[in-house]
């Protein structure tokens, strides 16, 4: 399992997933994996992924996003909580979240408010021995205690 950047090309495994765009960022963004690689790219670990690089994955329900520089992995869930019809301000919001809901075990929790939705942020480095998948299960763990702290 690999994820890497070779010349203008990157690779999930022996795969083009994306061609780099900036030549000259230090980061590289690939903007959405395609269904066919997602399996592949959840059952990555650490030393599979290459330094420099920014994943977004998009689904209906969240988006995860994974950025490694330094030899540091960083797995993001960003789940939308509220709509359009919002029954709390976005400053309300924002400082509940804070004060109240920093961290959940190892998992950071922030809210961010976008032009049509609140949503939280739940977010942790992934560990060496641990796969894209592992750390994404936490975070869903997370995000459930996190609900029954809410209701």
């Amino acid at each position: 399992m690999s994820l890497r950047i070779i010349d203008e090309n990157i690779y999930l495994n022996n795969t083009v997933i994306s061609k780099k765009t900036f030549l000259e960022h230090d980061v590289v963004e690939v903007v959405n994996i395609e269904k066919e690689h997602i399996n592949d790219f959840y059952k990555l670990k650490n030393s599979d992924i290459c330094n420099n690089i920014e994943i977004y994955c998009d689904t209906d329900n969240y988006s995860l996003n994974l950025l490694k520089e330094d030899d540091k992995t960083f797995i993001t869930k960003i789940i939308g909580v509220l709509n359009e019809k919002k029954d709390i301000s976005s400053n309300i919001y924002n400082e509940l979240i804070f004060k109240e809901f920093s961290n959940i075990g190892d998992i950071e929790v922030c809210a961010d408010d976008d032009s049509n939705n609140l949503n939280i942020l739940l977010s942790t480095q992934l560990r060496d021995n641990e796969s894209i998948h592992e750390s994404s299960t936490k975070i869903d763990s997370a995000y459930q205690e996190l609900l029954k702290k809410f209701f």
